[in-house]
């Protein structure tokens, strides 16, 4: 008994040890944002979302899966936030985030994204009732550079989403 509780504490102490293996997150505050919405081929202009993203988040849960979140506050909850995530691969020869044991990253600038899915839970028709998140099949490309970015995808009805930041 005395052994296998000795060997636990082993397992515990090199879990802990043991580096972060290439997942973990990096977010930075925004100076502009823009997101928006629409449909492919309409002749009207896509429709703005939000116009006050707060705050860029990149998460990394596997060394070359990467998604991109973009925050808002949220206008009809005290706490919380809204979202608009561009998720995919990284384009062929790009390298991914180096994260420490921690969990903190560091980005390896540019970064190109290959978009295979949107997900949002911003409000689309301006209504003041909490969205539920949802997730969307996606085709589309991400470009982050030190200073800015910019995402497009496309979901299979159609819906192109847009989003262009300043870092």
């Amino acid at each position: 008994m005395a052994r296998m509780f000795s060997l636990g504490l082993m397992l515990l102490a090199w879990a802990s040890a043991a580096p972060a293996g290439g997942f973990g997150r990096w977010e930075i505050g925004l100076r502009g944002c823009s997101l928006s919405q629409g449909q492919m081929g309409q002749p009207q202009p896509l429709r703005e979302l939000e116009q006050n993203c707060v705050r860029l988040r990149l998460e990394q849960n596997m060394e070359g899966l990467l998604s991109v979140r973009l925050i808002t506050p949220s206008a009809n909850q005290l706490f919380g936030s809204r979202s608009l995530v561009f998720a995919g691969v990284l384009a062929p020869g790009q390298k991914p985030m180096r994260c420490g044991a921690d969990g903190e990253c560091k980005p390896q600038w540019p970064i190109r994204l290959d978009v295979s899915s949107v997900a949002t839970n911003v409000e689309l028709d301006g209504s003041p009732a909490p969205t539920l998140p949802r997730a969307l099949l996606a085709k589309g490309a991400c470009l982050l550079e030190r200073r800015r970015l910019r995402c497009e995808a496309s979901d299979s009805s159609g819906q192109l989403w847009e989003a262009q930041a300043r870092l």
